[in-house]
């Protein structure tokens, strides 16, 4: 039986098998039935738990549907805000062709009686109720349709009767959602922002708008501008990166580990830097100097990020931060990414990582 649950989990898809799994993705963004954006967030929020609760292998895993609704409220909280544009009243945007999606009502409903989702997620009551109601609306909505193609279903992703009380991705699909994340979530996110410009019940305002990507996946800025009034305590006014005083400089939250890499926030992925370095470092991974840095400040101060972090509404789990680090340097010594050393340097990433990441030290 041991033998038979290595094979399992060692038994990655080969390469026809990944190349056949992305085209079945693409089949769904350019082929499929779309009546909401349901689709689009679930798999973005299949993908990025993937990252965070699974590994490297064949096997299979299975996703909490709770877990999903998490995703989910992430995804469209600042979507269910109003949006303004020049002239035009602040109004809601339409998340389906038909009335508006459920969960966006949900959620405005929270937003009423909550500022922010910190202050939601404070609430337990609430925060579990909505959750579970996200959830029944996931189960009997996107779940149920995703893998529709032309009126057949093709089960590729997950098979639906295995999948009444949890998610339960095939395998091969974790590794393949771990090893694609970045292409499904640009696809998503493209698609996602064309199914809302193009809803007519959105079309008069948004036609021709050029930055509704940014409100609608964007951090929030003044989120961030909190976070900022943290680290500059936490470290001492000084850059993440160089170390220089920020007393007299310009400066920037920075991702760790990088937005384009994983476009979702988590408190301990946080520093400070120095407009310079910000601008230096850019999307690329920083150097196994600077993840050492980063680790160590995580575990040194893991109750006070917690602490603070989680009150301005972002996830704080030291853990769930590390496994995300360590599945993105995975990437970067498989693909050979260059990584940032400070300055204007930058250099293969090195193979130490990856011995580093196999014996769990990033864990």
């Amino acid at each position: 039986m041991w033998q038979d649950d290595r094979l399992i989990e060692n038994n990655k898809p080969t390469p026809n098998e990944q190349l056949k799994f992305l085209k079945h993705i693409q089949q769904i963004l350019q082929s499929g039935t779309f009546t909401s954006t349901y689709k689009f967030a679930l798999l973005i929020s299949i993908t990025r738990l993937a990252i965070e609760q699974g590994q490297d292998t064949g096997a299979a895993l299975h996703l909490e549907y709770q877990d999903i609704a998490e995703k989910f409220i992430d995804l469209y909280w600042k979507q269910s805000l109003p949006f303004q544009f020049n002239q035009y009243e602040p109004f809601t945007i339409h998340q389906s062709t038909g009335k508006q999606a459920k969960i966006i009502s949900e959620i405005q409903n929270a937003q009423q009686q909550f500022k922010t989702l910190a202050a939601l997620r404070k609430d337990v009551l609430y925060w579990n109720r909505l959750k579970r109601t996200v959830a029944t609306t996931v189960k009997q909505m996107p779940v149920v349709y995703l893998q529709n193609l032309n009126g057949q279903t093709v089960e590729f992703l997950y098979c639906l009767e295995d999948s009444k009380q949890s998610l339960k991705l095939l395998p091969k699909v974790m590794y393949c959602l771990r090893q694609f994340s970045e292409i499904i979530e640009e696809l998503c996110q493209k698609r996602w922002i064309d199914f809302v410009r193009l809803n007519k019940q959105n079309l008069v305002v948004l036609d021709g708008l050029p930055d509704l990507d940014e409100f609608m996946f964007a951090p929030s800025r003044n989120q961030l501008g909190q976070v900022a009034d943290f680290l500059i305590d936490l470290q001492q006014c000084q850059c993440f990166y160089c170390g220089k005083s920020l007393k007299n400089s310009k400066y920037a939250v920075d991702h760790f580990i990088p937005w384009s890499l994983y476009p979702a926030d988590t408190g301990h992925n946080f520093v400070l830097a120095d407009d310079k370095c910000n601008s230096q470092k850019s999307n690329y991974l920083a150097s196994e100097q600077f993840l050492d840095q980063w680790r160590e400040r995580n575990h040194l101060h893991d109750r006070l990020i917690t602490q603070e972090i989680s009150q301005l509404g972002f996830l704080t789990d030291l853990q769930r931060s590390h496994r995300v680090a360590n599945w993105a340097y995975k990437q970067a010594i498989e693909n050979e990414y260059l990584v940032w050393l400070g300055g204007s340097e930058k250099k293969l990433v090195s193979k130490l990582i990856e011995i580093r990441c196999e014996n769990k030290v990033i864990i």
